[in-house]
């Protein structure tokens, strides 16, 4: 036994610590290394000692800029002034291990739940901070309700990745080869038939891409069944062990969504009073490194708005590091695979690290056959090899987040495309919501480059690539999603490069010369950039300020729905409609929906016309469960000319725009190699271009044509793509067939008394098999007359290179687009041909 330990033991516990987290963090004995705190993490320390019993509050700190050891002050100090429990949440074991790590190097007592599951003396003791998962507090099992623990003070660190944990704490997933899967099915069979019977067909066949949500009165209206089916499985832990305590106090406010590989029960709302420890807690602080989008700090975990208003920030902006963020596509339409790897050539040759990151092995390939490494195992123990060695390429699979590469660990980083929706719900909501997908880009990108530079005196080059982050990048409104650090990183980027005249040889050496320069940190760059930087607006934008009023009175409506007050929750939505007029059509329908969920279970009548409501807003609404008779929509157009300027206006830059045009144009081919999905993706991108009403139904709603064009209020052109057909295929029964469906598809959904409907074919021959009828309405988009099309299309690639788009004015465009015979009145003669 060393006694000489336990005295020292003994005199520690005896000391009379400050509550004063600065005079704190210097009574701590520590290693001499660790002797001083940084400027920003003083700062901090000091505006939260100020506003130390406030019940919740947010602190944004960036990543690298030591918020760990912020967080552990801060319970520290607060186990000192109430030795009451204090519990560190961290989103996986990993950070655990990290923040464990690091409170032994501040000597800041610190403990964890091990193998046998049960709390350590210490913490029950009120002597030491508990730092486990987030998980280990919120799930329906949880030992802390269990044992009826009262927490003080927590503290979550990576606060939205915890978010996204506790929701999947609160979600049930079913997969699919589970017996519960076709159980459910065939409970709900029916009305998901009646809702899209294609789309059923396609999911119960195992493809991928569909998926749907369950009409919330079909929910409702079989809670009782509901629960008997689900009851037989309250054990299985692989569904619900963990959540159905959370789930069976409230059935009625979950939502369920199906596709081919699961079921998703997923609530409206986190209702975190099910979690009695943490909702009784009197202090909860969240973490963060990401600034933006706060919303579900909000509405799952109750943050009140003035907390997200008024977050724990410091002033001082010299903490940040260094990122010179390249999207190479974006400034050199030319640009290609060739100049990718002679630009990582040129970083290897230089002994420089390189990481690519990927949302799946099937895009790690790619950089795979670059010469990369894929790393599939062992990523801490590669990871601790980059800190050590040089020149090294390696590609890691959607590992967005979690990782820490600063330092010589990673010179260049390269983020190849985003990562899918994780949750069916979400994939749903970004149907009718597209900014949906524009926050989870923005989240890719800002977790992505958070990964390098974790310090000031730290620096490195980041690249974008992929087909839609670059789409994201061209279009100037997008750039709200991102915080204003990264969106001036990105700036950056774009004013050292675009506008260029550069010959298409010399476009590598170019770019990584551009990367040299912060690479090297050469002075004259370190003098730009700081003067770039220093004066960055950090206060909330207007618009996100309306978004989280909104989201408030959303959460207000969802807690009164939970607890059946039916007519405060319709009450509090409406509000919403009363007081937001500039709130968005996608946005309105979900909140329609939303609003007719809540009144359902007291007035059916009411619901159904809000459905009705909500359709008005978004085709991609389900049928109502009262009225049989199907709503037509109105065939209703803006003007064609004004539609185009503004789209046009919206990219970023001349070459954005190029860029997206060329995309388009080189997407538009016949070939059997060539994927059907981008000729129509594509052929409907060049409909909203012209300033057409360009629509997808068969991909939105699994029924309909592939494209949609409605010219104006007088024409419209039902498309069907064959893009896959070999050149000698002539035109058969069976495709004109499905043509005139997708015709009779749009006379039953579209008001259409004066307007002439046109069904066109795309494919390379225009000629038909002998025992095809045809009518006048009915055309094709040959191979001829594509060219004529996309020979069309390079022409005004061509006026937009030699002209100002600033200056772009209605009659210009105007006149351009009659050359051209893209008006709405000349397209069909043109391009479109007689079938023979």
């Amino acid at each position: 036994m060393n006694i000489f330990k336990k005295l020292n033991e003994k005199e520690s516990s005896e000391i009379k610590y400050s509550t004063s987290p600065n005079e704190l963090f210097y009574q701590i004995k520590k290693d001499e290394k660790f002797s001083y705190l940084r400027d920003v993490q003083k700062e901090v320390l000091d505006d939260w000692h100020i506003k130390r019993e406030d019940e919740y509050q947010i602190i944004k700190m960036n990543t690298g800029a030591g918020k760990t050891l912020v967080g552990l002050i801060i319970l520290f100090s607060k186990l000192q002034e109430k030795k009451k429990k204090c519990v560190y949440l961290c989103p996986d074991k990993q950070l655990v291990n990290q923040v464990i790590e690091q409170s032994n190097s501040f000597n800041i007592p610190t403990c964890f739940i091990g193998e046998d599951r049960e709390f350590p003396e210490e913490f029950l003791n009120n002597n030491s901070i508990l730092v486990t998962t987030v998980q280990r507090l919120f799930n329906g099992k949880n030992i802390f309700d269990k044992q009826k623990i009262e927490i003080d003070s927590i503290v979550f660190d990576d606060a939205h990745k915890c978010v996204e944990k506790i929701r999947s704490s609160f979600t049930i997933k079913i997969d699919y080869n589970h017996e519960l899967y076709n159980k459910l099915l065939s409970l709900f069979e029916g009305e998901l038939k009646r809702q899209s019977l294609g789309t059923f067909e396609s999911i119960s066949r195992g493809h991928s891409d569909y998926y749907m949500k369950l009409p919330f009165w079909e929910w409702i209206d079989k809670q009782g069944r509901i629960i008997e089916v689900l009851s037989e499985y309250t054990n299985d832990t692989e569904t619900l062990l963990f959540t159905w305590d959370l789930f069976s106090n409230n059935v009625h406010q979950y939502e369920f969504y199906i596709n081919s590989n699961k079921i998703e029960i997923s609530p409206i709302k986190c209702f975190t009073e099910n979690i009695q420890s943490y909702y009784n807690a009197n202090h909860k602080y969240a973490l963060s490194a990401t600034f933006e989008n706060n919303l579900s700090l909000l509405f799952d975990l109750d943050f009140p708005i003035e907390s997200i208003k008024t977050p724990i920030s410091p002033n001082i902006k010299n903490d940040f590091g260094q990122r010179l963020i390249l999207s190479p596509k974006r400034y050199f339409s030319d640009y290609d695979d060739d100049n990718t790897q002679e630009i990582i050539k040129h970083h290897l040759d230089n002994k420089q690290n390189i990481i690519v990151l990927v949302p799946s092995f099937r895009k790690a390939e790619k950089w795979e056959n670059f010469g990369a490494k894929i790393i599939r195992n062992n990523i801490e123990e590669e990871i601790e090899n980059l800190r050590n060695t040089d020149s090294n390429f390696i590609v890691l699979v959607n590992r967005y987040d979690g990782i820490d590469v600063g330092g010589n660990a990673c010179n260049v980083l390269i983020i190849d495309d985003h990562p899918k929706h994780k949750y069916i719900k979400d994939k749903y909501i970004e149907t009718i919501l597209y900014s949906n997908k524009n926050n989870l880009i923005a989240q890719t990108i800002e977790q992505g480059i958070g990964r390098t530079v974790r310090s000031r005196n730290d620096y490195s080059v980041v690249y974008l690539f992929g087909r839609n982050l670059l789409r994201f990048l061209r279009q100037k409104s997008n750039f709200d999603y991102l915080n204003n650090h990264t969106r001036k990183q990105i700036e950056i980027g774009l004013d050292l490069l675009s506008g260029e005249k550069i010959d298409s040889k010399d476009i590598s050496k170019t770019i990584y010369q551009t990367a040299d320069y912060c690479l090297n940190q050469e002075p004259d760059w370190l003098k730009y950039y700081q003067s770039q930087l220093q004066n960055i607006e950090t206060s909330a934008k207007k618009s996100e300020i309306i978004q989280l009023e909104i989201k408030s009175i959303e959460r207000e409506a969802s807690l009164a729905f939970i607890k059946k007050d039916h007519l405060k929750a319709g009450k509090l939505i409406d509000k919403i409609f009363s007081t937001y007029s500039s709130i968005s059509e996608g946005q309105k329908a979900l909140l329609s929906v939303q609003n007719a969920n809540f009144i359902y279970p007291t007035n059916k009548d009411i619901s159904n016309d809000l459905i009705l409501k909500a359709r008005s807003y978004s085709r991609h609404i389900f049928e109502t469960s009262l009225s049989t008779t199907y709503s037509k929509r109105q065939v209703k157009t803006e003007n064609q000319i004004t539609k185009a300027l503004e789209l046009i206006k919206s990219f970023d830059s001349a070459n954005d725009l190029i860029s997206h045009i060329k995309e388009i144009e080189s997407n538009l081919i016949y070939d059997e190699n060539h994927s059907h999905e981008y000729f129509e993706e594509n052929l409907y991108l060049l409909g909203k271009l012209l300033g057409y009403k360009s629509l997808r139904p068969e991909k939105e709603k699994n029924e309909g044509p592939d494209v949609l064009w409605i010219l104006n209020n007088n024409n419209c052109l039902v498309l069907e793509a064959k893009s896959e057909k070999k050149d000698t295929n002539k035109i058969n029964k069976k495709e004109i067939g499905q043509l005139q469906q997708s015709i009779t598809w749009f006379q039953n959904n579209y008001i259409n008394d004066n307007i002439e409907t046109l069904g066109v074919t795309l494919q390379p021959l225009r000629n038909k098999e002998s025992d095809v009828q045809i009518t006048e309405s009915l055309k094709v988009i040959d191979k001829n007359s594509l060219t004529e099309l996309k020979n069309s299309i390079n022409r005004l690639i061509d006026f937009f290179q030699n002209c100002e788009l600033n200056e772009l004015t209605s009659k210009s465009l105007n006149a351009e687009f009659e050359l051209l015979h893209f008006k709405a009145n000349q397209f069909g003669n043109k391009y479109l041909k007689r079938i023979k």
